[in-house]
């Protein structure tokens, strides 16, 4: 029993040796038949036969498939004038030669497709389930009726420019409605059809109970009639629909399916020589009045450079001071049109400064508190996002209150000094406004040109200010609210 079972083994391992020993022969005898023919295709190529070349390569292809001879087909059928199937071979060497390629020869080849991208139209085509927005893989892809390969869905499809159509199937899954596409040469086109999208429900009521109902049926025999109201489910999409009667004008009529929903279209059947009902439009809620009028609370940050006077401590002439600040207003408007508005402004604010005199120890503080009332129009652009630019002409109110420190002798001496003035103003601004919801953002940059002469020191009657008329100038925040 030993020996049979030896005898028997020693019989496989031969048999085995000999498949191995015949592969290994038919592949050397295969890959010599490629060498022969891509030998004798280069030959021809070089001679410019481009025909009999392309031959050759196919037959070297089709004995040892790789994609330098997928590249020289490509080549040949560039030669040949068929742009096309060049430009489809060239990707499916790109492809087969995916992470083997040298950068050279993929680099050439890239090179060829964007010539040839110029004269031939590209699509690409990819199909995703409808639920879950993933990509379908066995989905199956025609053109024009043809079915494309499954290395379509990861390869731009290269066609003749024009019009062409594409359908897309999968099994399992609603097929979507076809794509006709108008491609251009050197204009790359990308398609998505959705599979598996829920069907909706149409329901068609006829105007008379013995009226015959057919979908998607231009011939009455291809659809068995539906008495009454027809309600069915269809794949999302268009339909075509015929309503029709003995004794009746036949109705046609053209609807759209959405995925999931309903849609129900009653339908008049007329006799001949009836006139349509009297279409009576749907009641229609009038729209809101326009709001035109506004107020607008704001904040300012701002600056003014102002020459202080001799009351005030400083040199004969005056000494220039930089004062900083902020202020809180309010604007309220009325809208004349929707970029013309009249309004009026109000603001109150404080600048101070601190600096020290020469000779004196401590630190001088002058405040200059400011206030205006200031008619105006402003200008606005349309849309939720706008440019607005306002000017006006009005009253404008300083108050100085200055505790200045000198030092005429040995030491400092503090003295107060307070005083105010009015004078005009010239205020203008200019910056954007943004919609949010009912109410309005704004942000603005502005100046604010006013006269100082008259703010003078309540005890010795001197100007406490030089240099009129002064300007204010800084940006401001607001939030506006229409009623």
């Amino acid at each position: 029993m030993t020996s049979h079972r030896s005898l028997f083994t020693h019989l496989l391992s031969i048999a085995f040796a000999l498949f191995v020993a015949t592969t290994s022969a038919r592949a050397r005898a295969d890959e010599a038949a490629a060498r022969q023919h891509f030998k004798r295709g280069v030959e021809l190529y070089d001679r410019k036969q481009y025909q009999p070349a392309l031959e050759e390569f196919r037959a070297a292809y089709a004995e040892k498939p790789s994609p330098g001879i997928k590249q020289n087909v490509a080549l040949c059928l560039k030669g040949l004038g068929r742009p096309v199937e060049a430009a489809t071979a060239f990707d499916e060497a790109l492809d087969e030669g995916e992470g083997t390629l040298r950068p050279d020869v993929r680099a050439a080849m890239e090179q060829e497709l964007t010539e040839l991208s110029k004269v031939v139209a590209t699509v690409r085509i990819k199909a995703i389930a409808a639920a879950d927005k993933r990509p379908v893989e066995k989905a199956r892809l025609t053109v024009d009726g043809t079915p494309l390969s499954p290395a379509a869905a990861r390869r731009p499809i290269r066609l003749e420019p024009g019009i062409h159509v594409f359908t897309a199937h999968a099994d399992g899954l609603a097929d979507p409605p076809e794509k006709k596409l108008s491609l251009l040469a050197g204009s790359p086109v990308d398609a998505t059809f959705e599979l598996g999208a829920l069907p909706g429900t149409l329901v068609i009521v006829p105007s008379v109970p013995d009226a015959i109902v057919q979908v998607d049926a231009l011939d009455p025999r291809d659809t068995k009639p539906v008495k009454g109201a027809w309600t069915f489910e269809l794949p999302p999409g268009p339909h075509h629909v015929i309503v029709s009667g003995p004794g009746y004008q036949t109705t046609m009529m053209d609807v759209v399916v959405s995925s999931a929903a309903k849609a129900e279209y009653p339908v008049s059947v007329l006799r001949p020589g009836e006139l349509p009902p009297v279409y009576t439009a749907p009641a229609r809620k009038p729209p809101p009045p326009q709001k035109t009028r506004y107020l607008v609370p704001m904040l300012s940050y701002e600056g003014q450079s102002m020459r202080l006077a001799p009351v005030l401590g400083e040199r004969a002439g005056g000494t220039k001071r930089a004062f900083t600040g902020a202020s809180g207003g309010v604007r309220l408007g009325y809208r004349a049109s929707r970029s013309f508005a009249l309004e009026i402004y109000g603001d109150v604010g404080q600048l101070t400064e601190s600096y020290a005199i020469t000779a004196a120890a401590d630190q001088s503080t002058t405040k200059v508190i400011h206030w205006q009332v200031t008619p105006g129009v402003r200008f606005a652009t349309v849309g939720p996002v706008r440019f607005t630019t306002a000017m006006g002409i009005g009253v404008h109110g300083l108050h100085v209150d200055a505790d200045v420190y000198t030092k005429p002798g040995l030491t400092s001496v503090r003295t107060s000094h307070q005083g105010s003035g009015i004078g005009a103003s010239w205020l203008v601004d200019m910056g954007m406004q943004f919609d949010v919801g009912s109410l309005f953002v704004e942000a603005v940059a502005f100046f604010d040109m006013h006269g100082v002469g008259s703010t003078r020191d309540d005890d010795t009657n001197e100007r406490m200010l030089y240099s009129s008329p002064g300007t204010r100038a800084g940006v401001r925040i607001g939030l506006g609210i229409s009623f």
